[in-house]
């Protein structure tokens, strides 16, 4: 009986192990196992994520009222004005983000929604720019004025940007949280790597920024508009990649995990 009961012990223990501890899921919605899941494997991909795809977002935002005023032949306060809604626009959609992550998707599924969502756009934009509004070819710069454009190329400019600011916006509030979901904080070494992680995190969002502000900034300051907004399509791009990449790689959360695990219920 004391063998029996020594094997059960040793079992529990193992079990214990195997999972993590914080109620995380895999990608399945099953109990996820620490050896294959989580941890720096999951946690290096989203951080090279962020900093794609902030690179990508402001290397739009950093230089827009510069293309409204350069491009669509608008005054500094109108395109000012036009750029303070689009920003007022993206914290809109993080709260939509939010809302469908904790409500239906789950972080992963939202994440990976908008950033899709993001790549149309940029991908949209760009093709706005460089075939419909920068005419003729190298406008946009300090000495040579952009031609009149039609209202559909209007439109066509505003509806891509709208869709970087819902993409962008729709998938900010999740990915740090994500990335938070990779490292069990009950377990010591874990804890300390999910600390270590923020702190990456702000690193990887404050490079891509700076890339973005001085390299692309550079580029589309000197009116090469098309190649400004295309490389960051291409950063966004490769980051959706990273992110669909990691799918088995990465932990979610679900309370009813944690819940079956605390009444026995633990396959």
């Amino acid at each position: 009986m004391s063998s029996c009961g020594q094997v059960s012990i040793e079992t529990m223990e193992m079990d214990e192990e195997a999972y993590t501890l914080d109620g995380a899921v895999d990608r399945h919605g099953q109990p996820a196992v620490r050896a294959r899941t989580g941890t720096w494997a999951s946690g290096i991909l989203l951080l090279v994520n962020q900093g794609l795809a902030t690179l990508a977002f402001f290397g739009v935002g950093v230089n827009l009222v510069l293309f409204l005023t350069r491009v669509l032949d608008q005054d500094n306060a109108a395109a000012a004005n036009n750029v303070s809604k689009w920003l007022g626009t993206v914290y809109v959609f993080s709260l939509l983000g939010a809302f469908l992550s904790d409500s239906y998707w789950g972080r992963y599924k939202t994440c990976a929604i908008f950033q899709a969502i993001f790549v149309v756009g940029l991908v949209l934009l760009s093709v706005s720019s460089s075939v419909f509004l920068l005419k003729p070819r190298g406008c946009g710069d300090k000495q040579t004025p952009c031609g009149s454009h039609s209202t559909f190329h209007i439109i066509f400019f505003y509806l891509s940007v709208y869709l970087v600011a819902l993409g962008n916006g729709g998938y900010q509030p999740n990915i740090a949280t994500f990335g938070a979901d990779q490292f069990d904080e009950e377990h010591p070494t874990e804890g300390h790597a999910k600390v270590a992680f923020f702190c990456y995190f702000y690193l990887a969002l404050n490079l891509g920024s700076l890339f973005s502000n001085t390299v692309l900034g550079y580029f589309e300051d000197q009116g090469m508009w098309a190649l400004g907004f295309w490389a960051s399509t291409a950063s966004a791009f490769l980051a959706l990649v990273l992110i669909l990449i990691g799918a088995t790689l990465s932990r979610g959360f679900a309370k009813y995990w944690l819940l079956q695990r605390e009444n026995g219920k633990l396959r």
